[in-house]
């Protein structure tokens, strides 16, 4: 088939879960034998040889600050998701719809559901695949007393009524929504009583890792990966900068901790003291940067769907505390045996001091972590009949 990808963000560099995630769908549709179209938003240059190299052809707009003002204003004021204004442009729309016509595709792929009004646009819904990837209405109910950047608080407290709403129009509409946890799909499931889901669809993610360990293990180091553009993960590296790492200096001075994730903000940028803690900003090797980690904190509090740090970290045998919010969307995780599964600051705070003092323990859980992943988390076994429509 020739399939057409409409996505927000350029995708490339990987520089986010998001990213990662479409790209890894483009592999495997390429992988079957399928023909890829690429429409994408670009913000700067973007380096079209390498999208080349994935997607068979790209076509490109420079999205607008004026088109984003106005759509923005003029959804939410229409009582559409403030999102789906954003990424929103007549010059997209026209570039699109020109694509239906010169390309002809069988199938699209709207990466996230700010891409789905042009779908719309272009009544393609039967052909038409949702990449949802999260149920954002649990995510945004979740954010109340968030840590970080306050305008985004703001927003989420805004959209988290638009969102579900058309999280709901997009289920009833749509012949296959794509989510990566089951938990997900329960949730969505409950809020339309059961009607209207049999569009669900279960795509988890998978990992790349480094095909050896190393063994060259810091065991000063402790990381949290993350895009920090999104405000869970602003919260949960506020958190555990301001509760849980006091508690764990406190026993053991000399530990640093290391904020690993592009486009900081600057109430992350701020943690950075030059001694303890660092921020990093975008890496060009996530897997090699983090490889040394001795562990690997996930203290979310606000989330939905699989956390792409969590399987990065276990892939790469570093231990991994984490809170039982996102351990449900990964059921292999057991704790005690293959990670931490920690939820109040104390006994998140003692699980991390446990790792870094007792190395039998710390090896098993790189064993047993890694083991986990490989086994269960593979993209192409996660990904098998993405394409296949349901209805």
């Amino acid at each position: 088939m020739k399939i057409c990808i409409l996505t927000p963000r350029f995708p490339l560099p990987e520089c986010g879960g998001d990213l990662l995630r479409i790209n890894y769908i483009a592999r495997y549709l390429k992988s079957q034998g399928h023909q890829l179209v690429l429409v994408s938003y670009v913000e700067e240059t973007p380096d079209i040889e390498a999208a080349e190299e994935l997607y068979d052809k790209v076509y490109t707009v420079k999205r607008s600050k004026i088109a984003t003002l106005f759509y923005s204003i003029l959804y939410i004021l229409t009582g559409r998701p403030i999102q789906c204004g954003y990424y929103y442009s007549s010059a997209f729309n026209k570039l699109f719809q020109r694509v239906v016509k010169t390309e002809s595709p069988d199938l699209y792929v709207s990466h996230l559901l700010r891409m789905v009004p042009f779908l719309e646009n272009a009544k393609l819904q039967e052909k038409s695949i949702v990449e949802m990837t999260d149920a954002l209405s649990k995510t945004y109910a979740l954010a109340n007393g968030a840590k970080g950047n306050t305008l985004l608080r703001f927003i989420y407290q805004i959209e988290k009524h638009l969102i579900a709403k058309y999280e709901k129009f997009v289920i009833k509409r749509y012949p296959k929504v794509v989510l990566v946890s089951q938990s997900d799909i329960d949730f969505l499931s409950s809020k339309l009583n059961g009607k209207h889901i049999e569009s669900l669809e279960f795509h988890a993610n998978g990992v790349e890792y480094l095909s050896e360990i190393s063994n060259n293990i810091d065991t000063k180091k402790i990381c949290f990966i993350g895009h920090m553009q999104s405000l869970q993960n602003q919260d949960a590296a506020i958190h555990f900068v301001n509760d849980i790492f006091p508690l764990i200096l406190a026993k053991k001075p000399d530990m640093k901790f290391y904020i690993v994730g592009a486009h900081p903000p600057k109430s992350i940028l701020k943690l950075d003291n030059g001694k303890n803690i660092f921020v990093t900003g975008f890496v060009d090797d996530l897997n090699k940067f983090v490889a040394d980690s001795c562990i690997a904190v996930a203290p979310v509090q606000i989330a939905a769907g699989i956390q792409n740090k969590v399987l990065v970290a276990m892939a790469n045998a570093i231990p991994v505390v984490l809170t039982p919010l996102i351990a449900k969307a990964i059921p292999e995780l057991h704790d005690g045996e293959n990670c931490f599964i920690r939820d109040d600051n104390q006994s998140f705070a003692d699980a991390c001091i446990s790792l870094l003092e007792n190395a039998d323990l710390r090896s098993k859980m790189r064993t047993q972590g890694r083991l986990t992943v490989i086994e269960h988390y593979s993209w192409q076994s996660k990904l098998e009949g993405y394409e296949r429509l349901t209805r």
